[in-house]
């Protein structure tokens, strides 16, 4: 089994530069598409490069064309 970096929400905002508060609130049941973690009763954690969370990553990409075609 790969060793992933583990990550708290924290951490996590910081990389990918939004507020911790957003990340919070995209573990939350109430997301349709949660970020991919794990809970440990009040504490969530990330693992940082799993290919769960970097394909909930991509999903969000937001793909565009050169010279707007």
């Amino acid at each position: 089994m790969p060793d992933y970096e583990i990550l708290d929400c924290a951490t996590l905002a910081e990389r990918w530069k939004v507020p911790e508060s957003w990340v919070r609130d995209q573990v939350r049941s109430r997301v349709t598409d949660p970020i991919p973690h794990v809970q440990f009763g009040r504490y969530v954690r990330f693992e940082w490069q799993h290919p769960d969370l970097m394909e909930w990553f991509e999903r969000r990409r937001t793909h565009y064309r050169k010279n707007g075609r």
